[in-house]
């Protein structure tokens, strides 16, 4: 993600500082001494040094669709991305010209828009990009550019990070049944809960997939198992592409092979 994030930043500073591709490049690397003798072009040099959760961050469950699917993950984390940003070229007025462009447009904007980010992490909404505040821990400067002087701006993201931690939720219930009987006699349900595995579930696209039965409906864990109420008789179909299906059997769970 942190690439895609990259590639945010690079399209929304060329665009709001007017960054032309054929005048001055963007970089993401250290900015060491190794580094700046090889430069043959002006630079902005983006730097990434610290990453942490931020306290912006919310606990609890949210539900959402991807993908047209109702699936269910915890709040995602929110971090705080703290970035030092310097440019190189080989006139100081110069350097202060394009450090002035790109200072404009983080006040400006104060925020990456939608409209420059990589279509993988839109979801994710418009990241906050802005200059550090006064007193915030910041990045030395000299010692992280191994003495040379730069002035330079501290800036902080703020951003959704997506864990890929969601899971399918189950259907709706749409039909509520009841069924009554004398317990042993010949009317009881014998509803209980089977334990079911499906070989080569990875393979088979199976794991976190819906399984249903005709009174209940549960999903696929990571091992391949699954757990799901059921009566004798019935029949058990996976949601996968094709379906997977088995019979619940009078005893025991069952195997999808």
């Amino acid at each position: 993600m942190l690439e895609l994030l990259d590639a945010g930043i690079e399209s929304f500073l060329r665009a709001a500082a007017s960054l032309s591709s054929t005048d001055v490049d963007v970089s993401f690397e250290p900015p060491d001494r190794e580094w700046s003798g090889k430069l043959t072009r002006p630079t902005v040099n983006v730097f990434l040094w610290d990453i942490k959760r931020s306290t912006r961050s919310q606990s609890g469950v949210e539900t959402l669709v991807q993908d047209g699917v109702t699936v269910r993950r915890p709040a995602l984390p929110i971090l705080e991305m703290r970035y030092v940003i310097t440019t190189w070229t080989s006139e100081h007025s110069d350097e202060r010209a394009v450090l002035s462009a790109v200072m404009r447009a983080l006040l400006r904007y104060q925020r990456v828009p939608m409209t420059y980010l990589p279509d993988e992490i839109q979801y994710l909404g418009e990241p906050d990009l802005t200059l550090a505040s006064s007193g915030e821990e910041h990045v030395d400067v000299f010692k992280a550019l191994e003495g040379q002087l730069k002035p330079s701006i501290n800036a902080v993201m703020y951003t959704k990070f997506d864990l890929d931690s969601a899971e399918p939720v189950a259907p709706p219930v749409r039909e509520i049944g009841i069924r009554t009987g004398r317990i042993g006699s010949a009317f009881d349900p014998e509803r209980r809960r089977v334990a079911g595995e499906i070989v080569d579930a990875e393979a088979r696209g199976a794991i976190g997939a819906i399984v249903r039965s005709s009174i209940d409906a549960s999903h696929v864990n990571p091992a391949g198992q699954f757990l799901i109420r059921a009566e004798a008789g019935d029949e058990i179909v996976v949601d996968t592409d094709p379906p997977l299906s088995t019979t619940v059997p009078s005893v025991g769970g069952v195997l999808i092979e």
